[in-house]
């Protein structure tokens, strides 16, 4: 199935949120941040342990999908304006709210730490997620965001486990 230019562009931006002049990455995640809060607030308790997974997972399927795609439409291999997967690894991070405290989650603090965490881990891509850059295609692109979105999971867990209480 062949999918148009106009739909693969649209994909690879969501919705044009990479196409910011500037922290077009940044931009993109906090895209991610609020389509996620929305589909949180709208969904049902039992479905919340999958929601973000799976919101993650269809973004990465997106960007490996049109992978090919993203050098011929933009003329390099990870240009700023693809933010689909900045996209995929915001929606990873997210993924621990299920398991902290329903009080904290109520709030905005798991989301703003899960953002700021994710942004942090994504820019300075420590602990070897760099080296997943030089993957081929969209692989490249995605995987160093999905690992700086999964690194954040665990931080989130052990410090709302023992430093900002349960």
């Amino acid at each position: 199935m062949k999918i148009s230019e106009a739909a693969s562009r649209c994909v690879l931006t969501f919705f044009g949120s990479g196409r910011f002049p500037w922290a077009s990455g940044t931009v993109g995640s906090l895209a991610a941040l609020l389509v996620g809060w929305g589909a949180w607030s709208n969904c049902d308790d039992a479905v919340r342990p999958y929601l973000f997974p799976l919101m993650g997972c269809i973004a990465s399927a997106g960007c490996v999908l049109l992978g090919k795609q993203i050098e011929q439409l933009y003329r390099d291999k990870d240009p700023s304006v693809v933010v689909i997967d900045e996209v995929a690894g915001q929606w990873f991070a997210l993924s621990v709210l299920p398991w902290l405290p329903a009080t904290a989650v109520e709030g905005w603090t798991p989301w703003l730490l899960a953002f700021f965490l994710f942004r942090f881990f994504d820019v300075l891509k420590p602990l070897g997620i760099r080296r997943l850059e030089s993957l081929p295609r969209g692989w490249g692109v995605l995987l160093d965001d999905v690992a700086a979105g999964l690194v954040v999971v665990p931080i989130l867990l052990l410090g709302y486990r023992y430093m900002l209480g349960s």
